[in-house]
């Protein structure tokens, strides 16, 4: 674990999520499918994790929560990204801090605070994908998100 905190823009990744059905009369339930379908592979990258969702009344979901993740809903006068940059920048070390959303303004927002960024799909295919512990640079540099998510190949 390079990352103190994940903190996960969740609705993008939904969207982003092919597997999932995301009819309004099923969307509670494809909110708990996303939310366990990523604690596998979020729980490696770090010991806090979050996952924001657009909401009417705010707050927090119990439902979901365990003793390393929560999830959050925006008050009706803020999005998502909102509250995520929020998050982001009242951080006492956004360097400690990793987001996944593949929303590009948000995307360079908290990068802008400090915070390293992760798009959806990218995400998903390390949820694919059985973990394996990412190995210790030997180099001088410190690490990067380079190390922990390789650049795949595709064939096209």
């Amino acid at each position: 674990m390079d990352f103190d905190r994940l903190i996960i823009d969740g609705y993008n990744l939904m969207h982003q999520d092919n597997a999932l059905d995301r009819r309004p009369d099923v969307l509670q339930i494809a909110r708990q499918r996303l939310v366990r379908r990523i604690e596998r592979t979020a729980t490696a990258l770090a010991s806090r994790i979050t996952v924001v969702f657009d909401g009417r009344e705010g707050g927090r979901d119990a439902v979901f929560d365990s003793p390393y993740l929560e999830v959050l809903f925006s008050p009706a006068n803020r999005t998502a990204d909102g509250l995520i940059e929020q998050m982001v920048h009242d951080a006492k070390n956004p360097e400690r801090i990793l987001v996944v959303t593949s929303d590009g303004v948000e995307q360079r927002l908290v990068s802008v605070f400090g915070a390293s960024v992760i798009s959806c799909r990218e995400f998903l295919l390390r949820c694919e994908e059985p973990f394996t512990a990412p190995k210790k640079s030997k180099s001088a540099r410190g690490s990067t998100l380079g190390d922990f998510f390789p650049e795949q190949k595709h064939e096209e």
